[in-house]
């Protein structure tokens, strides 16, 4: 095998910017397909040991230089090989960034939590930014936008997220929070332990929840390895505001051991109600007069 080489001067000089730092990788590495080879990357871009141990409390550890010109990861080998995909491209962005700060004396070490912050309007927290900032960059690499257009066309549908799942080997999680992310459509994803809320993620305008942690979701009898129906939900049992011009349809993948991911979609019409075209004319007639 022909061993992979990047400039990491001019990655680097395209900022800070997670999205912009994939997107430069991306162009050094020209037109591929299949898995974006991570393990490769990071090696390219002076991360010259990767190491995987059975770890408790964490999913991965960076221990670099104060300058970034070496750095060395270490992976949770109890994790599927798409999170540690995942973990490695994660500690690789706190790598190439200069002023992300070390979680400990001994480097950067990042927890299950760690690798789901998302990005928020406004992060004050620093920790937490810089988590935020390391998942961008981390599925922007995995995922490249450019090679996502195929998966994101017509209506939403589980199987494309399952799809994009196997043809980057990213987790099934990881590929339906980057699908609802940029599909055109206002969705969520709701991820369900035995039925039961864990968390969820949304689109850009999708209305907020008002299931928490811990409850119950109606989301039909579980048949493992399916991928049920796309159909209308009440919006009042999912959403916290819900109104009468929205109107909302599931979908479930049903996983081992009671996992389970659902893909929502809302509709919301610009509709103002019933009778108001009448109005309207009603008073055009009335100025016309």
């Amino acid at each position: 095998m022909v061993k992979l080489t990047l400039d990491r001067m001019a990655i680097e000089e395209v900022g800070l910017n997670p999205r912009r730092l994939a997107e430069a990788i991306h162009v050094q590495l020209g037109d591929r397909e299949g898995a974006v080879p991570v393990h490769e990357i990071a090696e390219s871009l002076d991360v010259d040991e990767i190491r995987e141990r059975p770890l408790s409390n964490l999913e991965a550890a960076l221990v670099t230089t104060p300058e970034r010109d070496r750095g060395g990861v270490l992976l949770n080998s109890r994790s599927s090989r798409q999170r540690r995909r995942f973990s490695l491209g994660h500690e690789l962005l706190h790598f190439l960034n200069p002023i992300h700060e070390q979680t400990s004396a001994n480097g950067f070490h990042c927890t299950r939590q760690d690798m789901t912050v998302s990005a928020g309007l406004q992060i004050s927290d620093r920790h937490r930014r810089q988590e935020s900032e390391a998942n961008a960059f981390a599925i922007e690499l995995l995922t490249p936008r450019h090679r996502l257009k195929s998966f994101l066309r017509g209506r939403p549908e589980l199987a494309q997220v399952m799809s994009m799942a196997g043809e980057f080997d990213v987790s099934r999680e990881a590929a339906a929070r980057r699908y609802i992310e940029l599909h055109s459509d206002d969705l969520a994803v709701v991820f369900c332990k035995d039925s039961r809320f864990v968390y969820a993620n949304f689109g850009r305008d999708f209305p907020p929840l008002s299931i928490r942690a811990g409850e119950w979701c109606d989301l039909g009898s579980p048949v493992l390895g399916t991928i049920s129906g796309f159909d209308e939900v009440a919006a009042d049992d999912w959403l916290a505001a819900p109104q009468h011009a929205c109107e909302l349809s599931a979908q479930t993948l049903w996983q081992t051991n009671g996992h389970s991911i659902t893909l929502l979609r809302a509709e919301q019409s610009n509709d103002d109600g019933p009778g108001f075209d009448d109005a309207i004319e009603r008073f055009r007639v009335g100025r016309d007069r």
